[in-house]
C-alpha cells in the first residue's frame, strides 16, 4: 500500500503534471498550425479562381493523401546530381530523413487510412516536448524557462511557414547535443550529429557545441571527421554537387519567396517586422546574455554567429521556422549568464 502510495505521488509530482500540461499544449498549438497553414489542404477548386473550404473530414483526407503519396518525396529520392539555382536542389541530401518519413506514414496508413495525419502531429509534437525535456535536464533552469520555451513556441507557429519539420527536428537534435557537449559525452554528441546532418545539411554546426564546455579538440575533430564520413557515404551519388556551394547556397531569386532584392517593395514597417522576428529578437536574446554574462563564452557567439550567417546567405528572409533552430541556444545563453 505504502509502494503504491509513493508512485502516486511520483506521478502526481508538480514537475510531472507541468510537463504533461506543456506536451499537451504543443500538441494543440500543432493542430491549430497543422489546420490553419496548409491552404493546398483546405481549399478545392470549385471553377477557375473559385476555392471552397473543405470540412474537416476532407481536410484529413487531403493530408493524409499527401503524407503518402510518392510524389511528396520523388525529388528528395532523385539521386540525380543536378544544379537548377532552386534551393529545393539541397533537399536530394536529405533523403534519409525524407524516406523514414515515407515508411512512416505508409506503415501508419495500411492500418489505417487516417493515421498519418495523427501521427504526423504527435512525432513532431513529441519532439518539440523532449527538446524542452532535454533542455531541462541539461540546464536545469527555473520553471519560468518553461513558460518562456512554450511562448516562443507558440509564436513560431502562428505564422504561415513551411519546411517546418526539418526545423523541428534539428531543434531536436541540437537540444541533444547540448546535453551531451555539458555532460562531456562525445559519443552521443556524434551520433546526434550524424542524424542531424541527415535530416538538413546545417547540422554540421552541431558538433561545435562540444566547445562551449570542453576544450578537448581532437575529440571534436575526430567526430566532425566520422560525422563527415557518414554524410558523404550516404549521399555518394551527389558528391559532385556536395562540393559546390551553389548546391546549397543558390544565387538566384526564389520564386514565391521573399529574396533581399525585394525588400524595397516592402514599406519600412514591414521590414521592420521582418527584421525584428526574424533577427532582432531571436539574436538579441543571446547578444543581450552574453553582455551580462560574468564569463564570455566566446565559443557560443561563433556557433549563433555562424547561424546567423547561415539564415542571412541560405534561407529566405521571412521563413520564421527555422528560428526554432536556435531555441536551444537562447536557452544556453540564459544558462551562461546565471553561472557565477
Amino acid at each position: 500500500m505504502k509502494l503504491f502510495s509513493n508512485n502516486l505521488d511520483n506521478i502526481f509530482k508538480t514537475e510531472n503534471i507541468l510537463n504533461l500540461a506543456a506536451f499537451v499544449l504543443i500538441i494543440f498549438v500543432f493542430i491549430n498550425f497543422t489546420h490553419n497553414s496548409s491552404d493546398p489542404h483546405r481549399y478545392k477548386l470549385i471553377e477557375k479562381n473559385t476555392y471552397l473550404k473543405v470540412d474537416g473530414y476532407q481536410f484529413k483526407k487531403n493530408m493524409n493523401d499527401y503524407l503518402v503519396a510518392d510524389s511528396t518525396y520523388a525529388h528528395a529520392l532523385d539521386r540525380k546530381c543536378e544544379i537548377t539555382g532552386n534551393m529545393h536542389d539541397r533537399h536530394k541530401v536529405r533523403w534519409v530523413k525524407e524516406l523514414f518519413l515515407k515508411n512512416l506514414f505508409k506503415a501508419s496508413y495500411s492500418i489505417n487510412s487516417f493515421l498519418p495525419y495523427y501521427v504526423n502531429i504527435l512525432l513532431h509534437s513529441f519532439l518539440i516536448f523532449l527538446t524542452l525535456i532535454f533542455l531541462n535536464k541539461a540546464f536545469k533552469l527555473e520553471k519560468i524557462f518553461t513558460l518562456f520555451f512554450l511562448l516562443y513556441i507558440t509564436f513560431i507557429f502562428q505564422q504561415d511557414h513551411g519546411e517546418h519539420s526539418y526545423s523541428i527536428f534539428e531543434m531536436f537534435f541540437l537540444s541533444i547535443a547540448l546535453y551531451a557537449s555539458k555532460n562531456k559525452n562525445i559519443f552521443l554528441l556524434t551520433l546526434v550529429s550524424i542524424f542531424a546532418v541527415l535530416n538538413r545539411e546545417s547540422g554540421f554546426l552541431i558538433p561545435l557545441t562540444w566547445l562551449i564546455f570542453n576544450s578537448d579538440y581532437k575529440k571534436l575533430i575526430v567526430s566532425f571527421g566520422v560525422v563527415f564520413a557518414a554524410f558523404l557515404s550516404v549521399n555518394l551519388s551527389l558528391v559532385e554537387c556536395i562540393f559546390k556551394l551553389k548546391f546549397f547556397i543558390p544565387l538566384e531569386p526564389q520564386e514565391g519567396q521573399i529574396n533581399v532584392s525585394d525588400l524595397k517593395y516592402l514599406n519600412i514597417f514591414s521590414i521592420g517586422k521582418l527584421l525584428m522576428i526574424n533577427y532582432i529578437f531571436p539574436f538579441g536574446i543571446i547578444v543581450f546574455n552574453y553582455i551580462k554574462s560574468n564569463i564570455k563564452n566566446n565559443y557560443l557567439i561563433l556557433i549563433v554567429s555562424l547561424y546567423f550567417v547561415m539564415f542571412l546567405l541560405a534561407i529566405p528572409i521571412h521563413h520564421v521556422a527555422v528560428r526554432m533552430i536556435i531555441l536551444p541556444l537562447i536557452f544556453t545563453s540564459f544558462y551562461l549568464a546565471k553561472q557565477k
